[in-house]
């Protein structure tokens, strides 16, 4: 078999980038033979194209190229068709919608959703294709380094931290989640620190320290900036809880990073993660600053010790669940299938 992944780009902290690099690795190492071009002057032969994203140009001729060779078209929209995210440039979208990007996820032979949710927005715009659902998933690796508190707690010179992992921008929620901290009782707070931690889109951080400064909490966050690999791993491993308070998320990888790591998550009901309350791993909120602080209260409250059971039965639900080749064994079925179909 080979496959050919199309996409416009392999930016850092991105989830189509995590997706592609990860699922082509399992694919060669499955001896798939696999492409990955960002050109149209790139395309070659092959048995299945895999489309990444939507709304490119690049990508709407090369769904035409496919289906003019008699290729079979696999299409990943990784979450662009929220309602949230069709919101935004409403109108570009809206136009883009009726030109050619519905008319060319019309004639997909199968498109990927990473949830039940990015199904449920496949079907609102009356697309009728078969779809799979395949998560991100995870590289488990070794956390021999993570805290791992034991009776005595921590001493009083070490912080707690709470974790935020994404790119900073405002589809996230952090306004609410700085106004939650603001919320909290002092004594609560005493000892702990919140790191923001991702690559600012739009001017978005210069804005979030603004807020912090004016709640008075600016001591209290710190912002960071990007991180990658190592370095990524280093901050998981530091922290004790994981928040994404975001609007709108049809899968959240930072979620399944956290949770590898063995650190319990907070997270709003925009993003399809129940099993956080399922798997007794976290908090599955309604979007808000009051839900923010309850749920906060409850996390900072309880026991380093009651903390590391939530973070290790959410690296058990990973371990299970969420691995690259549990990934990549639902996709290549889908493959199959598809061109089962054209014989």
């Amino acid at each position: 078999m080979k496959v050919l992944h199309v996409t416009t780009g392999m930016r850092k902290a991105s989830g189509v980038t995590t997706f592609v690099d990860n699922v082509t690795a399992e694919l060669k190492e499955r001896g798939v033979e696999v492409s990955v071009v960002m050109k149209e002057a790139d395309l070659a032969s092959c048995d299945v194209v895999h489309i990444h994203g939507l709304w490119s140009p690049l990508l709407h001729k090369v769904s035409n190229w496919a289906k003019a060779n008699k290729i079979p078209v696999v299409w990943s929209p990784h979450g662009m068709l929220t309602p949230w995210a069709l919101k935004n440039k409403w109108w570009k979208k809206l136009l883009g919608l009726a030109l050619y990007q519905y008319w060319s996820l019309r004639k997909a032979d199968l498109i990927h959703a990473t949830a039940q949710s990015e199904v449920d927005d496949v079907r609102r715009l009356g697309l009728k294709n078969e779809v799979v659902i395949a998560p991100l998933g995870v590289r488990i690796k070794e956390d021999k380094h993570h805290r791992t508190p034991t009776s005595s707690t921590y001493t009083s010179e070490q912080k707690h931290t709470l974790l935020f992992v994404s790119r900073v921008q405002r589809k996230k929620g952090l306004p609410n989640l700085l106004d939650a901290w603001a919320r909290l009782p002092c004594e609560l707070k005493s000892g702990w620190t919140v790191r923001i931690v991702g690559p600012d889109q739009d001017g978005h951080t210069a804005e979030l320290v603004a807020q912090a400064n004016k709640l008075g909490i600016l001591d209290e966050v710190v912002f960071v900036g990007p991180r990658y690999d190592a370095d990524l791993d280093a901050e998981y491993d530091a922290a004790d809880m994981f928040v994404l308070p975001t609007h709108s998320e049809n899968f959240g990888s930072v979620v399944i990073e956290a949770l590898a790591h063995r650190v319990p998550v907070i997270c709003t009901k925009e993003a399809p993660w129940k099993e956080l309350e399922t798997h007794n791993c976290g908090w599955w909120i309604d979007i808000g600053v009051e839900p923010l602080v309850e749920a906060l209260k409850e996390a900072m409250s309880l026991s380093d010790e009651d903390r590391a059971a939530m973070g290790a039965r959410g690296r058990k639900l990973v371990e299970e669940k969420y691995t690259w080749k549990a990934v990549v064994n639902v996709m290549v079925k889908g493959y199959e299938e598809i061109l089962n179909d054209r014989t």
